[in-house]
């Protein structure tokens, strides 16, 4: 067997802002899921071949598919991340992430009146926007450039999802008022998505109230391994 490895995060302990989507926290890896080597090796080479299609600098790429396979194989109670665990992320991540074997196919642009657009979507849910919108584009046959037209086809598409799931939210878990005022510049026609997958992942970590603490904890997962669960919480 190889020898196992861990990333690294390339921001110190302790210098990530609240719902900085472009920093990491804490060092992982410690108590987790060891790497094979050569497992470790292709998550870095797919992240950095997926990086411009993930609109991402390589880096970061890189260091979202380290924490995106740790964190999927804790989950299943794993011991160490093998090729063949990368290899099965690859179908299971959604378009846009940098270990998903759809991401790049094809490359997309946005105008800047579409990137101008994107930059109103809080920044813990730009990147999936960003992805969604490019994979409802490519699915709808709407074409390769982005534009806030294109863009508008999505969010008409969540904003029914999002509408019908505050309509029914009757088993939602308590809400601190200082943390539910966060997400007062969440746009409307997502918010009912951004609040069910924060709640599906509190639950998944054990929590029965959502404080400000809980609402860091689950904005770091999301910007360290850009994994939202999407299919459990209404991402589609």
């Amino acid at each position: 067997m190889a020898e196992p490895v861990s990333g690294g995060c390339p921001v110190p302990e302790g210098q990530m802002a609240s719902g900085d989507a472009s920093a990491c926290p804490v060092p992982h890896g410690a108590g987790g899921p060891e790497w094979n080597l050569e497992a470790h090796l292709e998550a870095m080479r797919r992240a950095r071949q997926a990086a411009p299609a993930s609109h991402l600098d390589p880096s970061r790429a890189e260091e979202m598919a380290v924490r995106a396979a740790e964190q999927r194989a804790q989950q299943r109670g794993l011991d160490e991340i093998g090729s063949k665990f990368v290899e099965s992320l690859g179908k299971k991540l959604g378009y846009g992430h940098p270990l998903s074997d759809r991401t790049g196919l094809p490359q997309f642009t946005w105008t800047e009146a579409a990137e101008r657009r994107l930059e109103e979507v809080p920044a813990f849910c730009r990147e999936l926007t960003r992805w969604r919108v490019e994979w409802t584009a490519l699915k709808k046959g709407l074409g390769t450039t982005i534009t806030p037209e294109i863009m508008a086809v999505k969010y008409q598409m969540w904003g029914e999802v999002s509408h019908a799931i505050q309509e029914r939210r009757e088993t939602e878990l308590p809400w601190t008022d200082s943390a539910r005022a966060r997400f007062d510049r969440v746009p409307d026609f997502v918010k009912g998505q951004v609040l069910e997958a924060v709640e599906g992942n509190a639950r998944q970590m054990g929590e029965a109230l959502i404080d400000d603490q809980v609402v860091d904890r689950v904005i770091r997962r999301w910007s360290t391994t850009g994994d939202f669960h999407e299919g459990l919480y209404g991402f589609r």
